[in-house]
């Protein structure tokens, strides 16, 4: 197994500056709004639309497909395990799309690529009636929830979509919305406590176990609002919005400690149809909705918000990097970041730092960064004047896969090349541990 050490010991911090540039990619089909976009790479991506409609592309949104066609269903989210097995979530009838939607089944699996479609029949327990958010996680974990008015369920596969378990999670909430697993034992699901949307509030509920159990950790502070969509930059900073139709002003939730805790920051004083929120990074990211306003920009982790001048009705934003995204509304958006600028902080390291690995996703080898700061032997620094530090790699189930870093080393800003020679396609998180201090991110790779 080959592992390239490039350790540069110095006592400088770069931090890097993002310029953002979003572009409306005029040919996106159709003149309805896309209700969810998975991306498989840069290039490889799926949308999905309320007129039952499944679309392609292969050249990174350039030129599009359609693959599936059904007009008696709205398709509300789609996700995909690899280039082959893919899935799209059926909001099904007495929702939206009027008496034109029958279809009552709720997910809809391909194999070949989206060449074929089947309903998924091999389900275990009380069903709902639509599916709102789906996720998919490694090679074999798809994940779904329904739905906005409800009834609210939780629905899991364990065997990449061939077996499921359905749960029906009224007795907590009226309608589940949006899902989000960090691994195979440990996730968030968003949506709201009364199916009559003036009187509910947001909820969002955890899991420990896989999802055979649920609990509640955070309810919004007011009535006529509802969490909708979830967005993790890294492993500990989180963000959902809260959609409110009437009203201000106009909040939404983050938690910098991995779900654990949540904390409500304003995002209007004016009345805003919240629904899509993306980061693509832990301080810069946006929020769109189902309205004629413009999508807003943060760059300080939501403390000011500023007009981002592009986008109409975005629902779903998702992003690869720190640099490439999409984002689905009226329209698809195409989002490129660009490093123009660094400042740099002589002769002093004042924190630590895991950065995301470059580039993500990766094939053959992808670079992690990290920061050592000068430190006192209270914080675990050695008389030596080295801080004992790992980097360990772990799979989508927790295991360990391979150790990087194992040793003393210097304050500093550091880099590592990591190969993974041996092991297959999917996720995997990267560890840094570093005397009190341990920070953990997600990466994929793809052979």
């Amino acid at each position: 197994m080959k592992i390239v050490f490039l350790l540069l010991f110095t006592i400088t911090l770069t931090s890097a500056q993002i310029e953002t540039t979003w572009e409306t990619l005029n040919n996106s089909p159709s003149n309805t709004r896309k209700n969810d976009i998975h991306l498989i790479d840069k290039n490889t991506i799926w949308i999905v639309s309320g007129l039952g409609e499944a679309h392609f592309s292969s050249d990174g949104g350039n030129t599009w497909i359609i693959m599936h066609k059904s007009d008696s269903t709205f398709f509300r989210s789609v996700a995909f395990l690899n280039n082959s097995i893919g899935f799209i979530g059926n909001l099904g009838p007495d929702e939206y799309g009027g008496p034109s939607i029958t279809d009552k089944n709720l997910i809809y699996r391909t194999t070949d690529g989206g060449f074929s479609w089947n309903p998924i029949k091999n389900i275990s327990g009380e069903t709902g009636k639509g599916i709102c958010g789906m996720q998919t996680l490694g090679d074999k974990y798809v994940y779904a929830v329904g739905r906005v008015r409800g009834p609210s369920f939780f629905m899991k596969s364990t065997d990449a979509g061939e077996n499921w378990i359905s749960k029906d999670l009224g007795s907590l909430a009226d309608g589940l919305i949006d899902v989000h697993f960090f691994n195979p034992d440990t996730g968030i699901i968003v949506g709201l406590t009364n199916s009559n949307h003036s009187l509910s509030k947001g909820i969002i509920l955890q899991t420990n176990d896989g999802g055979e159990s649920w609990s509640e950790v955070y309810q919004s502070s007011r009535i006529g609002e509802w969490f909708w969509k979830i967005s993790f930059p890294s492993r500990n900073v989180g963000y959902i919005s809260l959609q409110r139709n009437v009203g201000s002003p106009v909040n939404f939730v983050k938690t910098t400690d991995g779900g654990k805790t949540w904390f409500e920051k304003q995002f209007s004083s004016d009345p805003y149809f919240v629904q899509g929120i993306g980061f693509a990074n832990d301080t810069i990211g946006w929020i769109g909705g189902n309205s004629t306003q413009t999508t807003y920009q943060t760059t300080n982790g939501g403390d000011t918000w500023f007009p981002a001048d592009f986008g109409s009705r975005i629902n779903r934003f998702r992003f690869l990097n720190e640099v490439i995204g999409f984002a689905a509304g009226q329209s698809i958006y195409k989002y490129s970041g660009k490093v123009v600028s660094s400042i740099d902080y002589e002769n002093i390291v004042n924190n630590f730092s895991l950065s995301q690995n470059f580039p993500n996703p990766f094939n053959p080898s992808t670079k992690i960064r990290f920061t050592i700061p000068e430190l006192t032997p209270i914080d675990g620094k050695s008389s030596n004047g080295l801080l004992y530090t790992t980097i360990k790699i772990y799979d989508s189930l927790g295991k360990l896969v391979q150790v990087l870093i194992d040793e003393e080393l210097r304050p500093g800003e550091n880099e590592i090349e990591f190969y993974p020679n041996n092991l297959s396609s999917g996720v995997y998180y990267y560890q840094l541990q570093s005397g009190n201090y341990t920070a953990t991110k997600k990466m994929l790779y793809l052979k």
